[in-house]
């Protein structure tokens, strides 16, 4: 199936991004009430210790829908992400040609979640060079009764990507350590790979992932 229906991440991994590529339309659910311990605000970056989290501080109660999400702009979320962002890769071979591309959307004060994510998809479907429609739901429904691809809630922290059969890491170079760390957040293979990227990914697609 080459439509898509999942709920837009922040910085979504390779597992997610592996997805994303592969279809003629994707379809953002944005009016499923949002869930804590999500890929929806958090991603992960590899640092000199290991793979580390960044989370985008959110205000949401039990019944809010993603679209509603709005971001706490009370902390300071966006200088430790760009901090962050800098010290892993700072030294990566395409930082400089991708740095501020990121740092402007950063830099911007969006006032709901939706935004941002949709922002930094936006760029990292651009910098892979990926033209795909991208559309959100009008509404929730619990069943898609057309013939679509439904991930939704579907690639999640809490669960390894191994059961989920979607991503077989395609080892590529990585600042730090000697060991590969898969399925970090794709900007992590975008500032190592450059315009090789894309092929990592497609290289890191499970053959059957479509058919779940």
């Amino acid at each position: 199936m080459s439509e898509l229906v999942i709920e837009p991440h922040y910085l979504g991994s390779l597992e997610y991004f592996t997805q994303l590529i592969k279809r003629e339309r994707i379809l953002l659910e944005v009016h499923q009430h949002f869930s804590k311990q999500t890929y929806k605000n958090r991603c992960y970056l590899l640092s000199s210790m290991g793979p580390i989290p960044l989370t985008v501080p959110v205000k949401f109660t039990n019944r809010t829908a993603f679209k509603e999400v709005q971001i706490a702009h009370d902390q300071s979320w966006k200088r430790e992400h760009w901090g962050a962002f800098y010290s892993a890769y700072g030294k990566a071979p395409f930082f400089e040609f991708l740095a501020d591309h990121f740092r402007d959307i950063w830099d911007r004060n969006h006032r709901f979640l939706l935004d941002l994510n949709l922002e930094m998809m936006t760029l990292c479907l651009k910098i892979l060079q990926i033209d795909i429609p991208i559309e959100i739901t009008e509404s929730y429904q619990k069943k898609i009764n057309t013939p679509i691809n439904d991930l939704r809630e579907h690639i999640v922290p809490k669960k390894p990507f191994e059961e989920r059969h979607l991503y077989i890491p395609s080892p590529y170079t990585q600042i730090f350590g000697s060991k590969f760390v898969p399925n970090l957040s794709i900007i992590d293979l975008l500032v190592s790979e450059g315009s090789n990227a894309l092929e990592v990914l497609k290289k890191s697609s499970y053959p059957t992932g479509e058919q779940i």
